[in-house]
């Protein structure tokens, strides 16, 4: 087992990487956009990015929980550990405080959704903060391990 651990460490990164980079793109760069932006222009936009990142950003931060809990298990090293709860941690923020508010702008059924959008968002930017921190913690957990393992070969 220990020979694939070179591989998973790998996937771990990558996927953390790709997760962690997802995060601080929706709130560094689409968040202050959206927020600047009429409604009218900005939803679309939201709508359109969100239907398109968000499975691939599940399934990348998925893999990486995966990769990471088996290097774990290979290793012994609890930052493998870690990063799978910080990785976690990102799950019910994502479950109960940013879907809803995703799901009721790609719905767009609500007729004061325009009214409460400034709201919304600055709500969604929060939540995005938390969870930018969770990944950021997550993948600094997986670089230790690799940067400065226990045993040198």
């Amino acid at each position: 087992m220990k020979r694939f651990e070179p591989y998973l460490q790998l996937i771990a990164l990558l996927g953390g990487a790709v997760t962690l980079g997802t995060a601080y793109y929706l709130l560094f760069l689409a968040h202050p956009a959206w927020a600047a932006a009429p409604f009218e222009a900005f939803l679309p936009i939201f709508q359109g990015l969100i239907l398109n990142i968000g499975l691939s950003q599940i399934i990348v931060s998925n893999i990486a929980l995966v990769a990471c809990v088996c290097l774990f298990f290979i290793s012994k090293d609890w930052a493998w550990l870690f990063a799978v709860f910080m990785l976690l941690v990102s799950l019910p923020v994502t479950m109960i405080w940013l879907m809803p508010i995703n799901f009721a702008f790609i719905e767009a059924t609500d007729p004061e959704l325009a009214a409460k959008a400034p709201e919304m968002l600055a709500n969604w930017g929060s939540y995005q903060i938390i969870r930018t921190i969770a990944d950021s913690t997550a993948f600094a957990a997986m670089c230790k391990p690799v940067i400065w393992p226990k045993e040198r070969a």
